[in-house]
């Protein structure tokens, strides 16, 4: 049977109604275990004339939105409402392709089926000695679909823009079962509309160590020093890794800060942590609580459950995640303009528990990524918010986010394959210029239409 019912926080469900198992036959669903496997079928349905006209790609079904999809509404009440990902004329699952192709210790380089998570292949390449030089917050995606939303990681520039900056290549299928090769880095922030795909080459870096620390700062006033000083300070430094802000939302008055950093250890057993940070004792961890401070692989460092992100979520479809970007030079106007709505009621604090985090993206030149670089901006702060609520209280938070960012004149865009109040299409639409020439790329690789749905929000971008 279909591995899946829904994606994996319970927010969209699957319509299983046209999923019928694969040992039936039926062509709504396939599994292929292996790029042939997916090349028969598509070239078999061609010949037969029956090249499917609308194709959905999952793989670890991971996402909190599908921007390339019009998700079906059912009930017009949000707290009550389902969202289905619609029957489509073919389910490709390609989470059954998820091998090792070829590791290259000479040219520093891997090639992987595209359904593998970045956990295996992180752990995989240990043996190797190798590592990714990037990693998502959530290792359990796969790599094919984390770097086509423009997953950026936890890293700093130096160890690539976005987890697909570390792309060499794509390997595709397109609708009628032709494979077609990818190279143009500009397209790797691919969205799922270019074909299926089965197979990417990307740089890798020798196996490294991360060692976390926290401080807390008592008041917001330590922020724009953080940002400013501090960030530009660690990145200038050798092992510096990645760094992160968590703004208390409870504390209206103080709104106090803890600053993560994340810096290249020695090996796993690397303790010297650095006592003090521009005035702030390292905080201590508390015994029986999650660790704020240690060292470990970078697969074990870099996921956000070691930085105290997640809760015990309890019930599907209660846990979000949004994201927004903006110009780092308008960081501090917009983290002020975020609190003044936040700190009008508590409806934030409760859909916020763990606060608003603060990270920085270097900007890429890939022309769907939402930290693209448009306009001249070569570094963005990240507004990383995980929710927990109703879609009808999580879609008021985000309204009030969005209005309070354009009323105050701050430009934003948000992340792909995460939730926003606007829609993806608007929201992202400093992206117009470039969603032409990756439309025209689309028409091109895809013909027959078979991956856009034609309702969705990132073909209204396409349409402009």
């Amino acid at each position: 049977m279909p591995r899946y019912e829904s994606n994996f926080n319970g927010t969209i469900i699957l319509d299983a109604t046209a999923i019928s198992p694969p040992e039936q036959a039926n062509r709504s669903y396939i599994r292929p275990d292996s790029r042939d496997a997916l090349v028969d079928h598509l070239k078999g349905l061609r010949d037969r004339k029956e090249t499917p006209e609308r194709i959905v790609v999952v793989g670890g079904f991971s996402s909190f939105e599908f921007p390339q999809l019009h998700l079906a509404e059912e009930g017009d009440d949000l707290s009550t409402s389902r969202r289905e990902l619609p029957s489509p004329r073919l389910l490709v699952d390609v989470s059954g392709m998820n091998r090792i192709i070829d590791v290259d210790n000479v040219s520093l380089t891997v090639t992987v089926e595209a359904g593998i998570t970045y956990w295996d292949l992180a752990n995989q390449l240990r043996a190797h000695g190798l590592a990714v030089a990037n990693l998502s917050a959530y290792p359990e995606v796969t790599v094919g679909g984390a770097s086509g939303t423009g997953t950026h990681g936890s890293g700093y520039a130096r160890h690539g823009k976005n987890q697909a900056d570390q792309f060499i290549a794509l390997e595709i299928v397109d609708a009628r079962g032709e494979v077609r090769r990818i190279v143009d880095p500009r397209l790797f922030t691919h969205l799922g509309v270019l074909g299926v795909v089965t197979a990417v080459t990307l740089h890798c870096i020798p196996m490294f160590f991360l060692k976390q620390t926290c401080y807390e700062y008592a008041d917001l006033d330590a922020f724009d020093n953080l940002r400013i000083g501090a960030f530009q300070h660690l990145a200038e430094t050798d092992d510096f890794y990645s760094t992160m802000i968590r703004v208390d939302l409870v504390d209206k008055r103080h709104h106090p800060l803890k600053c993560y950093i994340r810096r290249v250890a020695a090996d796993e057993n690397d303790r010297e942590f650095q006592p003090t940070f521009l005035g702030a004792d390292l905080v201590e961890n508390v015994e029986g609580e999650e660790p704020q401070v240690f060292s470990g692989p970078y697969y074990d460092v870099l996921p956000d459950h070691t930085t105290a992100s997640r809760k015990n979520v309890p019930a599907p479809g209660t846990y979000h995640q949004a994201e927004y970007f903006v110009d780092n030079k308008l960081a501090s106007q917009a983290v002020h303009a975020f609190l003044s709505e936040a700190d009008k009621d508590d409806s934030f604090i409760k859909a916020l528990p763990t606060g608003l985090k603060c990270r920085f993206v270097s900007s890429d030149d890939q022309w769907m990524s939402s930290t693209a670089s448009v306009d001249g901006v070569e570094l963005y702060l990240a507004l990383q918010l995980s929710l927990y609520g109703s879609r009808t209280e999580i879609a008021a938070i985000l309204k009030r986010i969005e209005d309070c960012l354009s009323q105050h004149g701050i430009p934003f865009s948000c992340h792909w394959g995460k939730l926003c109040y606007g829609g993806h299409g608007s929201v992202n639409s400093k992206l117009r210029d470039r969603a032409k020439t990756m439309n025209a790329t689309r028409v091109e690789f895809d013909p027959d239409g078979a991956f856009l749905d034609s309702d969705s929000e990132l073909a209204k971008l396409f349409d402009h």
